[in-house]
């Protein structure tokens, strides 16, 4: 018999330890059944003694394979277009695996698109919002493809479903990891045999496949701008489906997006072009798409995505200072530096980011910052618009200082 939580359940939620040894605890009010399916279970739940709202996945281990049921709360990921994952937690006793992870109060873009629609009074003011949504979409996608060079993480399902948006396009996550590839990850291959991805969404080369490739999410993401910019599926109905899942022209070739840009209908067909034809980085998919909003003038329209400076060699000096140790790193064209608690600091785009507590990452000539920690806290900060010098956080009577940004 599956153990559900009711709404009103109070319950401990301990982080399995992983090989760092990380443990989290968090005391849980379940206060909304998102969901409840065979095997499944979504809720919101809250902490009883900080207030945060979580949001709980829970799988049913005597119908999942244990493999399948850990392997989204192994997905480490710290960017503000992805959620927030926590970890895991094995309840051997009720047989459930519970993953914990952000909250996310906004719908999914199937769902925005179908009721709410776009925030905006006019198509081009929808318009701005749709290039706010896709470009955070796509930069969600380049963090977690870009954090290793060879066995990049795959998400492996990408699809409107899996893509929490709010009307005005502030926030914007990718969610939903439970088929993701990990680095170095010997769990891809997994014993259950059904498909990866979603039909209608999936690249037909890899349906039945089990080798992933960063060219299947940019042929998914592609399709999903699609509905993201027409309101409409690109293949839709059970006959078009089946169609496009035989893997043949069809499957590869975009159909009309009336009232949209030429530019931007390009960009989407080579997303989901034939792999030989298609783009081969989505970095290259990013520079078409801000080069087309720059020279349209809609860059000034999204200043706070697309105000970076154009010079390759351009670089910030940036140190800050954690207790007695200063650290220098230079910031050149890239979003994240991220900053490891404990032995060892990371700053590579291409390091290990378990066990950060803060982050940094530019917009042009600025710096600014994401807590990712809910135990580090902002001290003193003179601008909440960008990071200044002389700002402090503290994590763990521990403190973080902003020494120098010039």
């Amino acid at each position: 018999m599956s153990h559900y939580f009711e709404e009103g359940d109070t319950f401990l939620w301990i982080k399995d330890r992983d090989v760092q040894g990380d443990s989290l605890q968090v005391s849980l009010k379940m206060i909304k059944e998102i969901y409840r399916k065979a095997g499944k279970q979504g809720l919101a739940a809250r902490d009883l003694y900080s207030g945060k709202d979580y949001f709980l996945k829970v799988i049913f281990c005597d119908e999942m394979d244990s493999v399948y049921v850990e392997k989204e709360s192994k997905v480490q990921l710290y960017s503000p277009y992805i959620i927030r994952i926590y970890g895991g937690m094995l309840d051997e006793k009720n047989k459930r695996f519970i993953t914990l992870m952000e909250y996310i109060p906004e719908k999914d873009l199937s769902d925005l698109l179908y009721q709410n629609g776009i925030q905006g009074d006019s198509w081009k003011s929808r318009l701005k919002v749709c290039h706010r949504i896709a470009l955070k979409f796509l930069y969600g996608i380049d963090y977690y493809m870009s954090l290793y060079e060879t066995d990049p993480v795959i998400h492996r399902d990408l699809k409107p479903e899996n893509l929490m948006v709010s009307p005005d396009g502030d926030v914007v996550k990718i969610v939903d990891f439970d088929w993701v590839h990990l680095h170095n990850s010997s769990h891809t291959l997994m014993q259950r045999r059904e498909q990866k991805g979603t039909p209608g969404y999936v690249d037909p080369r890899y349906w039945s496949g089990y080798v992933p490739s960063p060219a299947m999410d940019i042929y998914a993401a592609g399709l999903v701008l699609f509905f993201l910019y027409t309101g409409t599926h690109h293949f839709h109905g059970n006959e078009e489906i089946q169609r496009q899942l035989l893997g043949d022209s069809y499957a590869y070739t975009l159909k009309e997006m009336p009232g949209v840009d030429p530019e931007i209908r390009r960009i989407i067909a080579g997303m989901i072009a034939p792999e030989e034809d298609r783009y081969r980085d989505i970095r290259q998919v990013i520079r078409d798409m801000e080069t087309y909003l720059k020279s349209h003038d809609l860059w000034t329209d999204l200043p706070e995505l697309l105000d970076r400076e154009e010079e390759e060699d351009d670089v910030i000096r940036f140190s800050y200072r954690i207790g007695e140790v200063t650290y220098r790193p230079y910031v050149k064209d890239c979003r994240f530096v991220p900053i490891r608690f404990g032995l060892k600091q990371e700053r590579s785009q291409n390091g290990r980011i378990s066990g950060h507590i803060l982050s940094f990452y530019r917009v042009g000539s600025r710096m600014k910052a994401v807590v990712l920690h809910e135990d580090c806290h902002p001290v003193e900060i003179k601008d909440p618009a960008q990071v200044s010098v002389g700002d402090t956080y503290m994590y763990a009577g521990t403190r973080i200082k902003v020494m120098e940004i010039r």
